[in-house]
């Protein structure tokens, strides 16, 4: 069963059903759905990364492609009508609400070995959220419309990290090329500074 595919109107942003002609939201005209390549063609796509949790982002000639789990419906961007990318990284916020959840427990717990159990679960929380980094993709259109692409969860340091950097590097290689403003940060709060 085919899956359906989304492109993004390359004046306000927005993802619309490939096809429709016309985005539903401001009425431009919507850029073509991507053709399966010929076979034998020998232009592959200038990125290809399996991310986790099933997610895959692809670029291939002027489009840049995500699809945010193994059997979710991937969206499509039209690189000409990008005008600012970013990477966002920032710690495991989530997995503080173990810490909480134990923090809050522990004044209602009598005994000492609960207690102590309830700590090392607090611990743990903290340790989780230090450990690992989630990763944002943040995409602004001509139209100054901002999309974000959740790129996943990752541990510090592991070979799931190292091919989002790697894919990184040359997404924003190539978009610079095209006179893309390409960023990197470091948020607390998940939203990239300029």
């Amino acid at each position: 069963m085919p899956t359906e595919v989304l492109v993004m109107c390359t004046r306000c942003g927005r993802p619309q059903r490939a096809g429709a002609g016309r985005c539903a939201a401001c009425g431009a005209e919507l850029p073509e759905a991507p053709l399966p390549s010929p076979a034998g063609s020998s232009s592959g796509p200038f990125l290809s990364a399996e991310l986790a949790g099933g997610r895959v982002l692809v670029g291939e000639g002027n489009r840049l492609s995500f699809r945010p789990g193994a059997s979710a419906t991937p969206f499509l961007l039209e690189l000409p009508g990008l005008r600012r990318l970013s990477l966002v990284r920032r710690p495991r916020y989530e997995a503080l609400l173990l810490t909480a959840v134990a923090l809050g427990l522990l004044p209602f717990v009598p005994l000492a070995v609960a207690r102590g159990v309830l700590v090392l679960v607090a611990l743990a929380g903290v340790a989780l959220a230090l450990s690992g980094r989630r990763y944002t993709l943040v995409l602004e259109s001509s139209g100054q419309v901002e999309t974000r692409w959740d790129l996943g969860a990752v541990r510090r340091g592991s070979p799931q990290e190292q091919r989002l950097r790697d894919a990184w590097s040359t997404l924003s290689g190539v978009v610079r090329s095209r006179g893309v403003e390409v960023s990197e940060s470091f948020s607390r709060d998940g939203s990239p500074r300029a």
